[in-house]
C-alpha cells in the first residue's frame, strides 16, 4: 500500500515480508537433507552411503533376471530419493525394465526420474530412452514428438538409432511423409549397407505416398539429398500414369543421368524408351483393330469393306490392320502394335463386346484416338481419346420415345423383351425415357430368348390370363350362373364368353426390342388375343369395330428396335406372310440400304460396284463413316500429333455419312438422324419426314 503522499506505508505486512525473505535466505544457506530410513541426513552424507550400497547392488545385478534387477534398482532409488546416486539407479532400472520387455514400466520410472530430478546431468539420455519406450509401448505419436525435439541434442553416435526409431514411429502412425524425412536423415548419418537399407526403406514408403506428398517432399529436400532418387522416380511413374509424358520423360531422364548406377536407373531408362514409343506417330497412318480370325472373323471383313469404300483406291493415307481375334487380350495387343510399332494417329475397331472395353482402355492408356464400332453403352466414358460410331440402345430408345410421345402424343406403354443383354438394355433405356418424359409403363413382360409360345404372356399383358382380377368377367360369370342351371351348358357358356372377352389395352403402344424371329411369333399372338395394331389403316380398324362390336376399340402402335431389320421375311406381306401381323409397325435403325437419301445411295452404289451382289449393313456403313471422318480430319486439319487429331475429331460437325449428316456429341459419340421404318401394303419402307412430323401414324 502507499500513503496519500505516495511514500511507502509501513506496518505489519511489510515486516512479515522482510522476515520471510530472511528465512528463505537462511534456508538456502543451510545444508540440504534427505530422509533415509525415516531419518533426515545431509545429502552429501546420504549420497556417500548410497554410492557404497549401489556398488554392492551393481555387483549382484548380473546374476539377477532383468525384471528382478529393475525392481531392486527401483526400490534402492526409493530408499535414497533425492540423492544423485538414486537418479542413476532410476535410469538403470528403466533400462532393465525395457530389457525385461516392459517398456511401459520403464516409461513410468523415467517419468519419475525426470520429474524428481529436473537438473539430472543425463537428462537427454533419459528423455531419449523415454521416447523409445513410448514407441515400444504403443505411444508412437508421443515418442515421435519427443525424438523430434531431442534429436539435435543427441551425440552423433546416437543419431542413427534415433533416426531409425523416429522413422519407425512415423510409419506406425501413418505419417509416411515424415517417415521419409527421417529415413533420409538416417541415410545421411550412416554409410555402406546401413545407408543402402535406409534408402531402400525410404523407397518403399515413397511408393505409398500421394502425388501431392511426393511433390512437396521433393521440393523440401536439398537437391543432393539421397532420398531425391526414389522421389524423382516415383514422380516419373505418377506422371506417366497421368499421361503427362513430357514431365515423366524429364524426371526419368534425371534419374537415369544423376544416378546411373542406382537401383532405379534401368526402370528410368525404360520409361524414357516407352515415352519415345508412345509419342511416336505417323500422321498418315490409320490403324484398324478388328477380328481377322476366330468366330467374329466375318465382322472384321465387313468393317474392312466399309473402310475400303471410304478411303478408295488412291487414298494418301496408309491403312494398317491388326487382328484382335474378337478377344480382350487380342484387342490390347492389336492396339499396342498399331500405336507403338506402326505409329497410327487413329485406330478404328473394337466391335465385339469381348474386345470393346479392353481396346478402349488400351487406347486411353496409350493416348491414341480410338473410334469404337461397338454398340456398348458408355464406352466413351473410358476417357477423352475414346470415340464411338455405332447405333446404341439409348439412341434407339430416345428416338422412338420422341416420336411416340413428342410427335404422336402417346403416354402409356407396354413392353415385351427377351432376357438377354440386348433386350434388357433397350427395355431399360426405353422405360427410363418414358418416365423421364412423364409417361407410364402399364404392362411389362420378359421372356427367355428361345421361347416359342407367347400366348400366355400376351394374355397376361392384356388381362386375359388372371380373370379373377377382372370385375367385368366376374359379372359375366355371375350372369351366366343365373341363366344357365345345367352345369354342362353353363361351362360351355363360360368358355364362349372367355373367347369373346375383350383385351384390356390400357396402353397406346407396345415396344418389342427383339430380333425378327421372336417378333414373328409375338405379333400373331397379339392378333389371336384381339389386340389390333393397324394404327395406320383407319378403314381396317373401322371394319374390325363393326364385325366385333367393339365400339371403343383403339388400335395399339407396335414399336421395334433395329433387331427387326435383320430378317426381311418379317416384312413379307404376301398372303400367309408374317408382314400382315406387323402392318403399321414402326422400328428404328441406324442404316437402311434401300433409302433414297443421296449420301446413302452414294455409299450403297459404291459398295455394290466393289462387291457385286452384296448389300451393306449398318456395320459396313459405320466403318465407312468412321474412316470418312478420320480422313476428313487428316485432310482438313493436318494434325501432327494424336492430341491434335483427337481435338479435331471431337469437333466434327455435319459430316456427310452413309445415313446422313453426323456430328460428334459432347460425349464423343456420333449423333445422327436415325431411319424410321414401317410396313405398309407393299412391305417395308422408310417413313417420310412428313409422316414423322405429323401426329398420325405412317403406313397405308
Amino acid at each position: 500500500m502507499t500513503r496519500v503522499d505516495g511514500r511507502p506505508r509501513g506496518g505489519r505486512s511489510g515486516r512479515a515480508a522482510a522476515a520471510a525473505l530472511l528465512l528463505a535466505l537462511a534456508a538456502a544457506c543451510a545444508p540440504r537433507t534427505v530422509v533415509v530410513e525415516g531419518k533426515p541426513v545431509p545429502v552429501d552424507q546420504a549420497d556417500d552411503i548410497a554410492r557404497r550400497e549401489y556398488a554392492l547392488l551393481q555387483a549382484e545385478l548380473p546374476s539377477l533376471p532383468p525384471a528382478d534387477g529393475a525392481a531392486r534398482l527401483e526400490a534402492f532409488a526409493g530408499r535414497f530419493r533425492g540423492t544423485p546416486t538414486a537418479s542413476d539407479a532410476l535410469l538403470a532400472s528403466a533400462e532393465r525394465w525395457r530389457a525385461a520387455g516392459q517398456p511401459d514400466r520403464a516409461a513410468q520410472v523415467l517419468g519419475r526420474l525426470l520429474t524428481d530430478y529436473p537438473l539430472y546431468a543425463r537428462s537427454v539420455e533419459a528423455k531419449y530412452l523415454l521416447a523409445v519406450c513410448s514407441i515400444e509401448s504403443g505411444h508412437a505419436r508421443d515418442g515421435l514428438a519427443s525424438l523430434t525435439s531431442l534429436y539435435g541434442k543427441l551425440p552423433a553416435a546416437r543419431r542413427p538409432e534415433a533416426a531409425a526409431r523416429a522413422a519407425e514411429a512415423a510409419e506406425r502412425i501413418g505419417a509416411d511423409a515424415e517417415a521419409v524425412r527421417w529415413l533420409s536423415e538416417l541415410a545421411e548419418v550412416t554409410s555402406g549397407a546401413d545407408r543402402r537399407e535406409a534408402l531402400s526403406r525410404a523407397a518403399v514408403v515413397v511408393d505409398r505416398l500421394s502425388f501431392i506428398d511426393v511433390a512437396r517432399l521433393r521440393e523440401s529436400f536439398p537437391k543432393d539429398a539421397p532420398v531425391q532418387e526414389p522421389l524423382a522416380m516415383k514422380l516419373a511413374r505418377i506422371q506417366l500414369h497421368l499421361r503427362d509424358y513430357a514431365r515423366a520423360d524429364e524426371l526419368a531422364r534425371e534419374v537415369a543421368q544423376r544416378w546411373p548406377a542406382g537401383p532405379y536407373a534401368p526402370d528410368a531408362r525404360a520409361i524414357v524408351e516407352r515415352i519415345g514409343r508412345l509419342t511416336f506417330v505417323r500422321p498418315n497412318v490409320i490403324g484398324v483393330a478388328v477380328p481377322l480370325t476366330g468366330a467374329s472373323k466375318r465382322l472384321g471383313e465387313m468393317i474392312l469393306a466399309g473402310i475400303g469404300i471410304a478411303l478408295g483406291e488412291s487414298s494418301p493415307y496408309r491403312l494398317v490392320v491388326r487382328d484382335t481375334r474378337g478377344e480382350a487380350d487380342g484387342a490390347a495387343s492389336a492396339m499396342e502394335a498399331l500405336a507403338l510399332e506402326e505409329g497410327a494417329i487413329v485406330v478404328v475397331g473394337g466391335v465385339t463386346t469381348g474386345e470393346a472395353d479392353r481396346a478402349a482402355a488400351t487406347a486411353e492408356e496409350l493416348q491414341v484416338p480410338f473410334v469404337s464400332l461397338s454398340r456398348q453403352e458408355g464406352i466413351t466414358a473410358t476417357g477423352p481419346n475414346v470415340f464411338q460410331n455405332m447405333l446404341t440402345g439409348s439412341a434407339q430408345a430416345r428416338a422412338l420415345v420422341d416420336l411416340a410421345m413428342g410427335k404422336r402424343g402417346m403416354k402409356r406403354f407396354a413392353l415385351m423383351w427377351p432376357s438377354v443383354p440386348y433386350g434388357v438394355e433397350l427395355a431399360n433405356a426405353f422405360w427410363d425415357e418414358v418416365e423421364a418424359r412423364g409417361g407410364e409403363v402399364r404392362a411389362a413382360e420378359t421372356y427367355a430368348a428361345d421361347r416359342t409360345t407367347f400366348t400366355p404372356l400376351v394374355q397376361s399383358m392384356v388381362g386375359k390370363l388372371y380373370l379373377d382380377e377382372r370385375q367385368d368377367w366376374q359379372d359375366q360369370v355371375k350372369e351366366i350362373g343365373k341363366n344357365e342351371k345345367d352345369p354342362f351348358r353353363r361351362r360351355k357358356a363360360i368358355e364362349k364368353a372367355r373367347e369373346k372377352l375383350d383385351p384390356i389395352t390400357d396402353f397406346d403402344a407396345i415396344f418389342i426390342p427383339d430380333g425378327a424371329q421372336n417378333v414373328k411369333l409375338i405379333a400373331p399372338a397379339l392378333a389371336v388375343e384381339d389386340v389390333v395394331v393397324q394404327t395406320c389403316e383407319p378403314e381396317e380398324v373401322a371394319r374390325i369395330r363393326k364385325t366385333t362390336g367393339r365400339a371403343n376399340l383403339s388400335p395399339v402402335q407396335l414399336l421395334g428396335s433395329n433387331g427387326w431389320g435383320f430378317d426381311p421375311s418379317l416384312f413379307d406381306v404376301s398372303p400367309g406372310g408374317a408382314g400382315r401381323h406387323v402392318r403399321c409397325a414402326i422400328y428404328v435403325d441406324g442404316f437402311w440400304a434401300g433409302s433414297q437419301k443421296p449420301e446413302t445411295r452414294k455409299f450403297v452404289d459404291a459398295f455394290a460396284k466393289k462387291y457385286p451382289g452384296q448389300t451393306p449393313t449398318i456395320l459396313e456403313a459405320s466403318a465407312y463413316d468412321a474412316a470418312g471422318m478420320a480422313q476428313r480430319v487428316l485432310a482438313a486439319s493436318k494434325p501432327q500429333t494424336r492430341a491434335a487429331f483427337r481435338d479435331a475429331l471431337a469437333a466434327v460437325k455435319n459430316h456427310h455419312g452413309a445415313g446422313g449428316d453426323i456430328s460428334m456429341g459432347p460425349n464423343r459419340t456420333a449423333e445422327r438422324e436415325l431411319f424410321f421404318m414401317t410396313v405398309d401394303r407393299n412391305g417395308l419402307r422408310e417413313m417420310t419426314r412428313e409422316e414423322l412430323a405429323a401426329p398420325g401414324a405412317g403406313g397405308g
